[in-house]
């Protein structure tokens, strides 16, 4: 079954995932209590549980009494020491809150709601995050006796309710062991192991049920974990050419990569199933013909890179294979160029490469899992940088598919690259869908944690709903692309094809606006997603941090297979 084939995890055995973070499951009954190793019980606002009250009263009366606390902050998660069979054990009260805080007296929840979820994630990421700062390596999770395994032979419904439980608790854990260390003296340990406890008894099918879903949350918090580090990481350490030795593990020497045709780039760390190629330079790549790579990176020392994943998965199933382009912004840096920008948000454009992370870590998860979709990830990389060489307003540049382009406002880099990448893509890879990721506006003014989502026809907007509630990340569903024709038309240059938007207007739309141009249908098979969410400084507080958006954009690509 494709996109549900992971590592095997065995009652009473363990695998190493992400080489750091070792999953088990027992059991409650196996319970043994360790001074060293905090137990994490997860409760939920105005809802008791009877059968965890009866082993760990003192974690009921915590629930009790934040229940009755009007206003709650960091008192979500709370660590305290009590004690078992002689010993002093350090316990953990992971406090979900109603996601409607007007529906908090309501006698029971929706336990199916995507908001439920997002609570579930934070909170749990919260906790390990505290897990770490207290120096231990080693936790234990009880599952709230709600979702024990219990029926699921014969109940289809309790068990995808069960596996999404236990995947979102795994995916969050596997991700708050992401952090970047090497630059703190004093790191806080990196978690190695995580048992999952539940209530009830072991079966086979209870063990392949937990196989599955620690499996799939495992891969997809190792996904999410690499996408947060390659956007978190520093500037001066990932300018284009060492974006990619960090992406793929191995990177040519510029000396020997200049290249206006595609070079290879062998002994990178992806599957075998995975072929990795590149083309490097500024003339070389306009050499090519990606006139708008060019000239968004001729600004910067640091040369540019348009960098191409390729995964073919192992299938011997006899309906054809679908082929998913995704394109991901990988603007390694972004001052605004002459347009340089002064409103105090630059010190977080080294964040403005996240579409381009977001793209490979997919190709990742879609190469663990061996999902039956092939994928071709395409990530133009540069540095739009203020400089003698860099772009300025009213400069004209030539896209891949021929059309001229008049820069009107340096800042807009990202939907230059994005089109040529679009161009090629529509001229050579034939895809049954082109997803475009990237950073290039936020709609925060509509709330903290929403997805930018346009898509290029309605067939697509059903495989949007769905990915949505399965992901658990919200999606801001645009009207139908024909709507926007009156913007599309303010596109249109006096002296070129097109203008790199509109001046001063638009803000919200006319960046897809400009994008849907390098199509060659009318009504393209295309996806647009926003998640400029991580920029917000708190966007860890959403579950909208580096990664956001890779479980939306997996669950669409699940639809294929």
């Amino acid at each position: 079954m494709s996109g549900r084939l992971g590592p095997r995890i065995m009652h009473g055995e363990s695998i190493t995932v992400n080489n750091e973070v070792k999953f088990y499951f027992q059991p409650f009954s196996e319970l043994q209590y360790q001074e060293d190793t905090p137990i994490l019980l997860l409760v939920f606002e105005n809802q008791p549980d009877l059968i965890l009250t009866n082993s760990f009263p003192e974690i009921e009366a915590m629930r009790a009494r934040m229940d009755a606390m009007r206003v709650r902050r960091n008192e979500t998660v709370s660590f305290f020491s009590a004690a078992r069979e002689d010993k002093m054990i350090p316990l953990g009260m992971v406090y979900i809150q109603q996601p409607w805080r007007r529906l908090r007296h309501k006698a029971t929840w929706n336990i199916d709601s995507l908001n439920f979820y997002r609570e579930v994630w934070e909170r749990v990421f919260f906790a390990v995050r505290q897990v770490r700062e207290m120096k231990r390596t080693n936790i234990v999770i009880v599952l709230p006796s709600q979702f024990r395994p219990e029926n699921i032979k014969n109940d289809r419904r309790q068990e995808n309710r069960l596996e999404k439980f236990v995947r979102t608790v795994t995916e969050a854990i596997v991700y708050a062991n992401h952090t970047i260390e090497e630059f703190i003296k004093d790191k806080a340990p990196f978690i190695e192991s995580a048992t999952l406890t539940y209530f009830g008894e072991g079966k086979r099918e209870v063990d392949n049920f937990f196989q599955r879903a620690i499996g799939e949350g495992s891969a997809l918090g190792e996904s999410t974990g690499y996408v947060r580090r390659l956007t978190l990481l520093p500037p001066n350490l990932k300018y284009p050419l060492e974006f990619v030795r960090l992406a793929t593990g191995v990177a040519p020497e510029p000396e020997d990569a200049r290249s206006a045709k595609w070079q290879n780039l062998s002994h990178h760390f992806f599957s075998p199933k995975v072929k990795v190629s590149y083309l490097y330079g500024t003339k070389e790549i306009e050499e090519f013909g990606l006139g708008l790579v060019a000239t968004v990176g001729k600004g910067s020392a640091h040369e540019p890179v348009f960098l191409k994943v390729h995964y073919r998965p192992t299938t011997n199933r006899q309906k054809p294979v679908r082929r998913i382009v995704i394109i991901g912004k990988g603007v390694t840096f972004d001052t605004g160029g002459a347009n340089l920008k002064t409103d105090g948000s630059m010190e977080r454009m080294h964040l403005d490469m996240a579409g381009g992370a977001t793209a490979l870590g997919l190709v990742k998860l879609a190469a663990d899992l061996n999902l039956s979709v092939e994928i071709i990830a395409l990530v133009p990389l540069v540095e739009n940088m203020i400089g003698p060489h860099g772009m300025r307003p009213g400069d004209i540049a030539t896209a891949f598919d021929g059309k001229t382009v008049e820069i009107i406002d340096t800042d807009g880099e990202g939907r230059l690259i994005l089109y040529d990448a679009i161009a090629y893509a529509e001229r050579h890879l034939n895809a049954d869908c082109t997803i475009t990721i990237a950073t290039l506006c936020d709609i925060q003014d509509l709330g903290p944690d929403l997805l930018k989502v346009v898509v290029g026809n309605d067939k697509l907007r059903g495989k949007v709903l769905h990915a949505e509630e399965v992901s658990a990340e919200k999606a801001f569903l645009f009207p139908r692309l024909e709507h926007f024709n009156e913007v599309d038309n303010e596109h249109i240059g006096d002296i070129t094809d097109l203008l790199g938007e509109p001046s001063g207007v638009y803000y919200q739309v006319s960046s897809f606006v400009f994008l849907s141009n390098a199509f060659v249908h009318e009504k393209p098979e295309w996806i647009f997603v926003d998640i400029s969410a991580v920029f917000e400084s708190d966007a860890d507080n959403y579950g909208c941090g580096p990664g956001f958006g890779l479980r939306f954009i997996w669950n669409i690509l699940k639809q294929y297979a």
